[in-house]
């Protein structure tokens, strides 16, 4: 089954600014509630926002 095989991608989208922080803020808000899977996801999207803010900003950006 093609769902085992992680080394297939199919999906090459790009993200804009905006979605990667809107998706970011949703799954935080959603943590607890992440299937199984999206792991890598969360944490990617986590990384784009600490890489490109202070930290000062992240406390702003999640509160």
């Amino acid at each position: 089954m093609i769902v085992d095989n992680e080394d297939i991608n199919i999906l090459d989208y790009s993200f804009t600014k905006k979605e990667v922080f809107v998706l970011a803020k949703f799954l935080r808000t959603k943590q607890e509630e992440l299937p199984e899977g999206l792991e890598q996801l969360y944490k990617t999207l986590e990384d784009s926002i600490y890489n490109c803010m202070s930290l000062e900003e992240v406390k702003r950006f999640y509160s």
